[in-house]
């Protein structure tokens, strides 16, 4: 089971009382159900592919009208076999579409069904059972996206979302928008707002184990950049010498240059920090990092002068 299908699964149960089931409803109408009219008059088409949704958009319709409600069992052979279900409400059509403000998408009506906080999470939750998706925790990537056809309703979900601080965002997709979040706390938070606690401890447990692997593996990375450019360098300086010596040049260089090649001979795979405490051991002289930095500089400008003078 996908971990989106998973979070529908757990919010699907949660018990509310009548105001939560009505703006929960009204989000499913909106985000998900279409109205026909027909010769013999009109009725409303919701459709899923998740029974348990199917089920709760019945309860809901039956609880908040008592209308005549049918379902019906379908294979999609678009979606390789996967079995669909059409919610077909067929009474008290007209006054649902009113209350809801389903034609002419008055936005009163939707702030008039979502005046409290828990009317605002029910409607949220109805939402992402009609049209949400969030990608798997263990993925690369965080993602929680809410398709929606409307820019009334687009942008309506989106103050819900943002009136609890998730910093959701709308972008085009296709014949609709997508109202999405990014960020892993943006996610963990709204799952929250939905009601989906189980849900966000899962998203959470496998989320720090994620980015714990990932930090260790940084670090790592970061571990072995840093032994190449240690023995890169030191491979550098070894050539340095090698010029200076071959040339006859090293009689010529102070002793604290001579000293400085003699431990950079026997120590060809110390790091610059790592021969410092070397130099301070051996000799009992204090050197700083940028007086060793110096030095083997000095070296390097050397051997430098020596090839172009070659040339």
């Amino acid at each position: 089971m996908s971990f989106a299908r998973t979070v529908k699964e757990e919010v699907v149960k949660i018990q509310t009382d009548r105001q939560e089931q009505l703006a929960e409803l009204s989000a499913l109408l909106h985000l998900n159900t279409d109205l026909h009219i027909t010769n013999e008059g009109m009725y409303l088409e919701f459709h899923t592919n998740n029974p348990s949704i199917a089920r709760r958009f019945y309860v809901l319709v039956k609880n908040m009208y008592e209308a005549k409600i049918e379902i019906i069992s379908k294979k999609e052979v678009k979606l390789k076999k996967k079995s669909g279900y059409l919610v077909l409400v067929k009474s008290h059509v007209s006054k649902i579409i009113e209350e809801h403000s389903m034609v002419d998408q008055n936005t009163l009506e939707y702030e008039f069904l979502t005046e409290t906080d828990e009317a605002k999470r029910a409607y949220l939750r109805g939402a992402f059972l009609a049209c949400g998706s969030v990608n798997d925790p263990i993925k690369p990537t965080y993602h929680l996206e809410l398709f929606i056809h409307s820019k009334i309703d687009a942008v309506f979900t989106q103050r819900l979302m943002n009136h609890f601080d998730l910093n959701a965002k709308i972008t085009a997709r296709r014949q609709g928008l997508i109202v999405y979040l990014k960020e892993a706390e943006a996610i963990s938070s709204f799952l929250s707002v939905i009601g989906a606690f189980e849900s966000v401890f899962k998203f959470e447990d496998i989320r720090i184990k994620r980015d714990f692997n990932n930090s260790i593996n940084r670090l790592i990375n970061i571990e072995i950049a840093n032994e190449k450019k240690t023995i890169t360098a030191a491979n550098e300086q070894l050539e340095d010498i090698e010029v200076i010596k071959k040339n006859k040049a090293y009689a010529t260089l102070e002793d604290k240059l001579k000293e400085t090649i003699r431990f950079r001979e026997t120590y060809p795979d110390a790091s610059l920090s790592e021969l410092i405490k070397i130099y301070k051991t051996e000799t009992g002289q204090n050197l700083s990092r940028s007086g060793m930095n110096h030095r083997l500089i000095k070296i390097k400008q050397l051997a430098d002068s020596i090839r172009e003078g070659q040339k």
